[in-house]
């Protein structure tokens, strides 16, 4: 059965059908900028028309949203990406296009993406980090999501404290993973050194050449995302984590470091190891997640 699957971010959306895995058409534009929920929705009702014109037999929608979400309810609880509070997003656009729709947390469709299709197809137990703007996190058992009311909420990993009293976090709390281990971290901590104007690609591939400062903060970066990563083998213990999202372009400079926090840290490890490794599906997991709730 084909569907059409969604990811919505807060400066673009990804779209496209995928039937069995395999995404067989894809598409992204821009959100629009006003942050307004009636315009991102007209925009995603204006997607999902078109797409029904060529594919009319579209059983149904998935979308991946950020934030808080509520995924039997169908409602986008709190997002802070976008600015939403209690949107019944799912409602609205079956209304809109009479077909159904089903919804999860952004991060937590790109691990079910990759937990089925991806880099942890075979594995029972399976988490994710998402590595952008922010930190996401998701962990996926038997190919299946958590849908309840509180399953659902779960696996905010960008949120687990990694400093007590550190630095501020957009959430408003201090200490949470995200601002230390997030492609924003990196860059933030680059502009402290008045060397501003570089993205973060280039900050890695700085460090593969030997630059004394940009080796230094990708070292920090590696030690804090390492903390967070041997927590949540701890907590959850999957069989393997994946590193997703832009940064995880320099997984030749991550992947290694953080499977060897993980066999010094990790609680039992010659027991029952838990493998890092890099995601597959690049910028097309969210789209396979979101047609796979």
């Amino acid at each position: 059965m084909k569907i059409l699957g969604i990811d919505l971010g807060g400066t673009q959306i990804k779209y496209g059908i995928v039937e069995n895995g395999s995404v067989l058409e894809s598409a992204k534009c821009d959100t629009p900028s006003s942050g307004s929920y009636r315009e991102t929705l007209d925009k995603i009702i204006e997607i999902s028309r078109n797409m029904l014109k060529s594919h009319q037999d579209i059983g149904h929608i998935g979308l991946a949203a950020p934030g808080i979400i509520d995924t039997s309810a169908g409602i986008i609880r709190y997002s802070n990406n976008l600015g939403w509070h209690e949107i019944p997003i799912c409602a609205d656009i079956q209304q809109a296009i009479g077909k159904k729709v089903k919804i999860a947390n952004d991060a937590q469709c790109a691990t079910l993406g990759e937990a089925l299709y991806g880099a942890g197809k075979g594995y029972s137990r399976v988490a994710m980090f998402t590595i952008g703007t922010g930190v996401g996190g998701g962990f996926i058992r038997d190919g299946k999501l958590e849908t309840d009311s509180y399953g659902s909420m779960a696996y905010i990993f960008g949120h687990s404290i990694i400093e007590f009293d550190g630095k501020l976090c957009n959430c408003g709390r201090r200490g949470c993973l995200e601002t230390y281990a997030s492609a924003s971290a990196i860059a933030k901590r680059w502009a402290r050194t008045d060397q501003d104007g570089i993205t973060v690609k280039e900050i890695f591939e700085l460090a593969r050449t030997g630059d004394t400062l940009a080796n230094e903060i990708v070292r920090e970066f590696l030690e804090y995302l390492s903390a967070g990563a041997v927590n949540i083998a701890n907590i959850l213990r999957p069989h393997v984590i994946i590193i997703g999202g832009g940064v995880s372009a320099s997984a030749d400079l991550i992947v290694p470091v953080v499977n060897k926090a993980m066999q010094m840290n990790v609680y039992g490890f010659a027991f029952a190891q838990v493998k890092v490794v890099q995601a597959e599906l690049g910028n097309i997991a969210g789209i396979v997640g979101a047609a796979s709730i």
